[in-house]
């Protein structure tokens, strides 16, 4: 059964701005209606010179701006010039739902019935999953296959599809793939705040019978006796890491000891002594710090017990006492700084 190419009319072009839920400008659209035209004109060209995929590319890109049932017939007869079975069998199935009265209607049928025989053979069905809005995620038995409109061949049998689209409740459905027949599924989505259950309204009886709610817990009194502050573990935590680093230093100055005493010359030995004073005062002042810092977190840490002993008996909980401390060391002191409020 053989076919011509449609004839696509510019006046398909001129009213197609329809199919474009945001619509531009009045400019834009006459140029793609322009757009549309010349590429469905030079897909004519390209089918007729036998370059069928050629043909394809320009005819898709003219229905991608100005989409019309004669470009999804011409890119039907493109496909089966090339051999393709299934994309023929998609695009004469999108022909037939756009213009489901064409008078051709039995004709293109009859193909389509050939070519789902063709799939039959080789173990696999088409399917297509339709949306409104499109762009939605398609989804076939939990794995994304690509966005509507979408077309696929899939093994026959039971199958979960579902739709995904930002700002839209998810969609799914289960269905039976025949073996014998393509098959379309459609789905209608609901914006997700339509699609948001709203709980059901307590009966009047029942909200008399019903128990009353628990008070909220009080923050003052009944509040739970509060433990040990983050304040505390950090300069606990503080104190013992300096402490550890000033026993490092000296351990470092000990080794610089021993090399000012087998240096071989005496540049090599003064070297040795100033490296070795300066880790003796690093030492030192680390040991200062920690020192300082353990034992400011012992005071808090005797704060935190004491609040934490008789917070049961005051309603209101003194603040966490505040510590800051900050230091730094050059390369011949190092100083630290302490504040805070108790």
């Amino acid at each position: 059964m053989q076919f011509g190419l449609k004839a696509t009319l510019l006046a398909v072009f001129l009213l197609a701005s329809n199919a474009h839920a945001n619509e531009p400008s009045e400019a834009e659209l006459q140029q793609r209606r322009e757009d549309a035209a010349q590429r469905y004109e030079q897909g004519v060209q390209a089918y007729q010179e036998g370059r069928h995929k050629d043909a394809i590319d320009l005819f898709l890109e003219a229905d991608a701006l100005a989409p019309s049932s004669a470009l999804s017939f011409n890119i039907a007869r493109a496909y089966e010039k090339i051999k393709d079975t299934s994309n023929a069998l998609r695009w004469y199935r999108d022909y037939l739902r756009r213009e489901p009265e064409a008078d051709d209607k039995a004709a293109v049928g009859a193909l389509i019935e050939e070519y789902e025989k063709v799939l039959e053979a080789k173990g696999l069905q088409q399917l297509s999953v339709l949306s409104e809005p499109e762009t939605a995620t398609v989804r076939v038995d939990g794995r994304p296959v690509g966005v509507t409109p979408w077309t696929g061949d899939v093994p026959p049998g039971s199958h979960t599809v579902s739709v995904s689209l930002r700002g839209y409740a998810d969609a799914e459905r289960q269905i039976a793939l025949a073996s014998d027949s393509a098959q379309d599924v459609n789905f209608r989505l609901q914006p997700a705040t339509e699609a948001t259950p709203v709980p059901a309204a307590v009966p009047a009886a029942a909200a008399a019978t019903a128990p009353p709610a628990a008070a909220p817990a009080d923050s003052g009194a009944a509040a739970e006796p509060q433990g040990i502050g983050i304040v505390t573990y950090v300069v606990l935590g503080a104190g013992v890491a300096t402490l550890g680093a000033a026993g490092a230093f000296e351990l470092l100055r000990g080794s610089a000891e021993d090399d000012a005493k087998n240096a071989k010359t005496q540049i090599e030995k003064s070297d040795a002594l100033d490296t070795m004073d300066s880790r003796q005062t690093t030492a030192r002042v680390l040991a200062g710090v920690g020192g300082a810092l353990t034992i400011a977190g012992g005071v808090l840490l005797a704060l935190d017990l004491t609040r934490g002993s008789d917070s049961s008996a005051r309603v209101d909980t003194p603040p966490e006492p505040e510590l800051a401390a900050s230091g730094a060391c050059t390369f011949s002191n190092c100083f630290v700084s302490l504040q805070g409020s108790f």
